[in-house]
């Protein structure tokens, strides 16, 4: 059946019914993307919530006319603006893509049908905003606590693919240091 990778992250160890596959099956949408290409902007209401099928994605906003990321997704990851989605207000940020990919997406209408027709549904969206949550405390904490250098080795083992993905400057930026203080980093732990 289609779309199993993305009913396996939603269900976890229980599976969908079948009927609520059979529904997302019909919702969904896939969405082919260039690099670069911008699928959600800054004021712009978020309708769409996305799954990587392939690719990769950053959230950024603009800060002194400087492109800072603050998050990144990988594929095999849910996409999601969560204020501007569920709240349905406009975006205080972008999206853009990494890399060339494939998106599945389904629109904020079809999730509140979902809801609607299927109530077990609102555990899987529950699920999905507490590991949002999760990873929020997470990167707060790498944050406050942790030194640069630990933050780098954090990241490397938390997302190893984002290195092969993602500009020198971004990571950086994400990490709020300069490319020449990343450089310095990776060249010290490559010693260790």
């Amino acid at each position: 059946m289609e779309n199993e990778e993305l009913f396996k992250l939603l269900a976890g160890k229980y599976p969908l019914r079948a009927e609520l596959k059979e529904k997302l099956n019909e919702m969904i949408k896939r969405e082919y993307y260039a690099k670069s290409q911008l699928i959600l902007r800054a004021g712009q209401i978020s309708n769409r919530a996305w799954f990587i099928e392939k690719g990769a994605a950053m959230g950024v906003i603009f800060k002194e006319e400087k492109k800072v990321p603050f998050w990144f997704w990988n594929q095999g990851q849910l996409m999601v603006s969560i204020n501007s989605f569920f709240n349905q207000v406009p975006s205080e940020t972008y999206i853009e893509l990494v890399e060339p990919s494939v998106l599945l997406s389904i629109s904020f209408d079809n999730v509140n049908e979902i809801i609607r027709l299927f109530p077990e549904s609102n555990e899987y969206i529950r699920k999905v905003m507490h590991e949002y949550q999760k990873m929020s405390e997470k990167r707060i904490l790498e944050f406050a606590a942790y030194s640069p250098e630990e933050n780098y080795l954090h990241l490397i083992k938390d997302c190893p693919a984002l290195f092969r993905k993602a500009s020198v400057e971004s990571i950086a930026a994400y990490m709020g240091i300069s490319r020449k203080t990343l450089n310095r980093i990776r060249n010290r732990t490559r010693r260790i």
